[in-house]
């Protein structure tokens, strides 16, 4: 291997670091400080970056916020449409679902912590997209519960919305909000908020 191409692999690793590092500050900040308090010279700081280098990638806290929420939300989406692809029913897909929020909660808990920040900051406007591709996901399996006669026909996509995704991500961040050490979620907490969920959906 020439040693250009080596400088070259190198830089791009480089680069791959740094813009991780940008995320991650981005959600940390983000959860500490609300939207409003997350500056994107803060951000670059505490990614220990050039302010020049977060604008290089981005044009503003915005756009990054954003970004960083559509791939939040995609993984969500991700799992979705492998449960509706594989044929899964629709109480299973909740009850996926539900178990994904919480192994996330486990896991990276800083995704979680992020959502739930930014649906409940009103300084903060989630983009069209965004909203479109999760709403677009809960229409396949509204339709889903309908045809198993397992969900309310009365619910819109707007209450499923919020029971699937606004309140599993507000009934996590309470146990965070209870306890600012790391959590071991029980299994009766994923039965209960599963009980909830599917007591307000049949």
């Amino acid at each position: 291997m020439n040693i250009h191409l080596l400088l070259i692999i190198m830089a791009r690793i480089v680069d791959t670091e740094k813009i991780e590092r940008l995320k991650i500050a981005t959600m940390k900040l983000v959860v500490e400080h609300g939207y409003g308090g997350a500056s994107a010279v803060l951000i670059a700081k505490e990614a220990k970056v050039a302010s020049g280098y977060f604008y290089l990638h981005y044009k503003g806290k915005y756009e990054m916020v954003n970004r960083l929420l559509h791939d939040v939300y995609q993984e969500v989406i991700n799992k979705l449409y492998e449960l509706i692809d594989q044929g899964s029913g629709f109480n299973e897909i909740i009850d996926n679902l539900i178990k994904y929020f919480f192994t996330l909660a486990s896991k990276e808990p800083i995704k979680l912590k992020f959502l739930y920040v930014l649906t409940n900051d009103y300084s903060f406007k989630i983009e069209e997209d965004v909203k479109a591709a999760i709403y677009e996901t809960i229409k396949k399996i509204k339709q889903i519960g309908l045809n198993s006669n397992d969900l309310d026909p009365r619910l819109s996509i707007d209450d499923m919305y919020l029971m699937l995704v606004i309140n599993s991500i507000q009934y996590i961040n309470q146990r965070f909000k209870n306890n600012q050490e790391h959590i071991n979620f029980s299994n009766e907490d994923q039965i209960h908020l599963l009980y909830l969920i599917h007591k307000i959906l049949k």
